[in-house]
């Protein structure tokens, strides 16, 4: 029995071994490149990038709509600078306080999200933002940072239900995200629906849930969206679109069928910054969604590659600290790291495969390289979230968090 056990797994003289050479390799690195600096870096970069490329896809765009070829650029940097103090704020609260008052946040959110439904501006048939003065808010942006935080304290709380064979704590989760997930479909934003969704499948998941019950969550999920398909064909032209733009590529594949042009312009290095010609309203709202395909049309592959490479370091980043933080036995903070990484790999992974051909058109901004504000504000609140879990898990948890209230 003990030799089938260690050759199932690792043995203790290989784990020695490996943590020598980790060890050897941790040394040749200066002290300052940490988890966080790392963490930090990328997202300035990424900020960086996504302001030049900002005004680079939408001054044309801006210039003929708004006779301002810099409206977008101003209004991103406006953004920025919001973020920034949705950032400094979030910052200002200890991560206790946020799963004290989840209840509380979640509620709110409902209600935004009602509000949007009744009250919303509506752009190209969706109604999913709400006017404030100069600013719009998008509430489905602030649902999926609050949902991160609600699940995270639910399998905490919910610890022995979760994990146990029955179905309570599955039913339990599944009403909350019934109920947030409802206001959101009406919008109609599906992109948000499956980030959400998938974020509180995976903390599910991870929390030790047992498989029978992700068997037949992922059947209800799959017969909900066929549901959807059925009751709204157009919904099934749109999605089967991307398998070949050039099918219509004037009508359902306009979008995918220009982006991919832009791509083919762009092979290794680009046709340089500012000679694009997707974006000479050619590919409608560049600037937005279709980011990444302005990028590669001016940078080609190598940016591309530069561009995906930080966010994905961004995210190893988050899943490393989360780590640490279960590691040490901060569950909350763990569950909540981990939940805020699904919810950036679903949007990276969402937007560069609709970019590039290999999934449905959706409204997902790429991590700080889109525009987009309560996207980027939202986004610098995780990302201050991730610090904090970062700064307050280093040491082991000396009282083990319950899994019970």
């Amino acid at each position: 029995m003990i030799q089938k056990k260690e050759r199932l797994g690792v043995s203790p003289s290989v784990r020695l071994q490996l943590q020598e050479v980790y060890t050897r390799i941790r040394g040749l690195v200066p002290a300052e490149i940490t988890v966080r600096n790392i963490l930090i870096f990328c997202v300035f970069t990424l900020l960086i990038i996504g302001t030049v490329m900002v005004a680079s896809a939408s001054m044309p765009y801006a210039a003929n709509v708004q006779n301002n070829p810099f409206y977008f650029l101003e209004r991103h940097m406006i953004s920025i600078m919001i973020a920034l103090c949705v950032a400094f704020v979030v910052s200002r609260f200890a991560l206790e306080s946020w799963f004290k008052s989840i209840f509380l946040l979640w509620l709110i959110t409902i209600a935004l999200l009602f509000v949007t439904f009744l009250i919303g501006t509506e752009v190209n048939g969706a109604r999913r933002w709400i006017r404030l003065g100069f600013f719009t808010l998008q509430p489905t942006e602030v649902a999926k940072m609050i949902m991160a935080v609600f699940t995270a304290d639910y399998v905490v709380r919910r610890a022995s239900e979760v994990r146990d064979r029955g179905w309570m704590g599955l039913m339990r989760l599944a009403l909350v995200m019934f109920v947030s997930i409802v206001l959101i479909i009406l919008e109609p934003d599906f992109g948000s629906t499956a980030v959400i969704v998938m974020m509180m499948v995976g903390v599910f998941f991870l929390a030790g849930a047992p498989i029978k019950q992700f068997l037949v969550m992922g059947a209800v999920i799959v017969l909900a969206l066929a549901s959807l398909v059925v009751f709204e064909p157009y919904r099934l032209e749109r999605l089967l679109s991307f398998s070949n733009p050039w099918a219509d590529p004037l009508g359902a594949g306009y979008q995918l069928s220009n982006a991919l042009m832009a791509f083919g312009r762009g092979e290794w290095f680009g046709v340089g910054l500012g000679h694009s010609m997707q974006k000479m309203s050619y590919l409608p709202e560049a600037h937005t969604d279709f980011m990444l395909a302005i990028l590669g049309e001016e940078f080609g592959f190598f940016g591309i590659f530069t561009v995906l490479s930080l966010e994905f370091l961004m995210l190893a980043c988050c899943v490393r600290i989360g780590y640490r933080a279960l590691k040490n036995n901060y569950l909350r903070a763990g569950y909540l790291a981990y939940g805020i990484s699904f919810i950036f790999l679903m949007q990276i992974l969402v937007n560069a495969g609709m970019n590039m051909g290999m999934l449905p058109t959706k409204g997902l901004t790429l991590p700080f390289i889109s525009y987009g504000g309560s996207s980027l504000m939202m986004c610098a609140a995780m990302i201050t979230l991730i610090l904090k879990i970062d700064a307050s898990t280093k040491e082991e948890n000396p009282t083990k968090e319950l899994s019970n209230f």
